[in-house]
């Protein structure tokens, strides 16, 4: 049986993540010793390195409860990661394309810039680097 000080360096978090993930339901409440110490289980070390590889994966806490609510079910999550995974990899694939064109913008702002260091501005409103001619 860990205190929560031990489960927190053992896990990598905090003391204050551990009482946060209580109070969202994703750690179960800690029994009590005698002395009124929080103590954990070996169990919710397990569950704190999977809410933390889910975590490091770009899964959201309210994913990572049904997550847990599955496995609490007695069923696999397998499934479930499995289509959570091919979602975020989609939405990160999309993100990246999004991002590769305006890397593409700023870069053609850029050189046009640079061929054109001293341009006359419209005014303290506008400026002809965000919108060069044609």
């Amino acid at each position: 049986m860990l205190r929560i000080g031990e489960l927190a360096r053992a896990a990598g978090v905090s003391v204050d993540t551990l009482r946060f993930y209580e109070r969202r339901g994703l750690l179960r409440p800690a029994a009590r010793s005698a002395a009124g110490y929080r103590l954990y289980d070996a169990a919710a070390l397990r569950r704190l390195d999977f809410i933390r590889r889910a975590g490091a994966l770009g899964f959201t806490l309210r994913e990572v409860a049904g997550l847990l609510e599955v496995m609490e079910e007695g069923q696999p999550p397998c499934a479930h990661v499995r289509a959570l995974l091919e979602d975020k990899l989609a939405a990160l694939e999309e993100r990246m394309r999004e991002l590769e064109a305006l890397r593409r913008e700023l870069a053609e702002r850029l050189a046009w810039a640079r061929a054109h260091p001293d341009p006359a501005c419209d005014g303290a409103d506008a400026c002809v680097y965000l919108d060069p001619p044609a």
